[in-house]
């Protein structure tokens, strides 16, 4: 299920909408519907696949080990208050509580998207966890000990690392089971894929007339800023003796399945009214992060720019 898919009136609604304008990652991802604070949930079986058996004699034991994912409910969301002074000012005060709760549904996608990448279930208070401690190690690839340096240019050396870079996104792209759904990457680091692979990217415009780059027909998706405006993916990793390097991420999500999203309603936003000085809303959104299938994400790390 997509976020939109859970039932909510006309702010909630309004508060989804404005989230998935500034968060892509949100529209891309599966939501599952789980009741209680936390669900048990099996992952993908670790049996083996067929093989071929001689006349009169049976198959090797097959035995599954089940696994389980153990999601546990995080409430993401906030107060959003606005003075009733503006009300006592002559200010429409309805009209300005609406450009508040937008406002702030604005910021709130842009924070999903930070924490889709960053997020940290040992932070206090817990968040859901993102894909930088997601990605299993047997899912990481390294551009190279000390990062790729992607070379702008005609010469020998500058071609020969934009040819790794390719090699490596694609070999991201096949490291996720079933391929991938999408890739992420920061958006300096897509203009240099665009520069060096122009016959390889296309754009097409998404419902909300922003631009969206596809990868061989994959869809590119720019990890961007945060609410107060820093990167999510920024040039500031260590891999080696380097310490400008950024990650790209490939993901494929599905309904209980891959990597995926439990909540119980969705995303929640109550009109409290008056409380104390301040009109308020409270947007409250019950969610965690789900991976179901240790081959559904991959992490390439390791790429500068030189």
């Amino acid at each position: 299920m997509k976020i939109t898919e859970f039932s909510g009136d006309v702010i909630t609604k309004t508060v989804v909408n404005a989230m998935l304008e500034k968060s892509n990652v949100l529209r891309e991802v599966e939501f599952y519907r789980m009741v209680g604070n936390a669900d048990y949930t099996r992952k993908v079986s670790n049996a083996s696949g067929g093989k071929f058996r001689s006349v009169n004699n049976d198959y090797a034991d097959n035995q599954v080990d089940p696994q389980f994912a153990n999601p546990t409910l995080k409430i993401f969301g906030d107060k959003v208050q606005t003075d009733r002074a503006h009300e006592r000012r002559g200010s429409d005060i309805a009209s300005v509580r609406a450009s508040d709760l937008l406002s702030f549904a604005y910021s709130l996608g842009k924070q999903f998207q930070n924490y889709f990448f960053n997020g940290d279930s040992s932070a206090s208070p817990a968040q859901f966890d993102g894909l930088k401690k997601m990605v299993p190690s047997s899912q990481k690839i390294t551009a190279a000990t000390n990062g790729l340096a992607v070379q702008l240019g005609n010469s020998t050396t500058a071609k020969t690392s934009q040819q790794q870079f390719l090699e490596l996104i694609d070999a991201l792209i096949q490291s996720v089971d079933g391929g991938a759904q999408a890739i992420c990457m920061d958006g300096t680091l897509l203009s240099r894929l665009t520069t060096i692979a122009r016959d390889q990217v296309s754009f097409q415009l998404n419902e909300f007339g922003q631009q969206v780059a596809f990868y061989n027909g994959i869809p590119i998706l720019t990890s961007g800023f945060d609410k107060s405006g820093n990167k999510i993916l920024p040039f500031t990793e260590t891999v080696g003796t380097s310490t400008d390097c950024t990650s790209v991420y490939a993901f494929r999500s599905g309904e209980k399945e891959d990597l995926s999203f439990a909540t119980n309603v969705g995303v929640e936003v109550k009109d409290l009214g008056l409380v104390g000085v301040h009109y308020t809303y409270s947007v409250d959104f019950d969610l965690d992060s789900v991976l179901l299938n240790d081959k559904a994400i991959a992490r390439l790390e390791g790429i500068r720019l030189g």
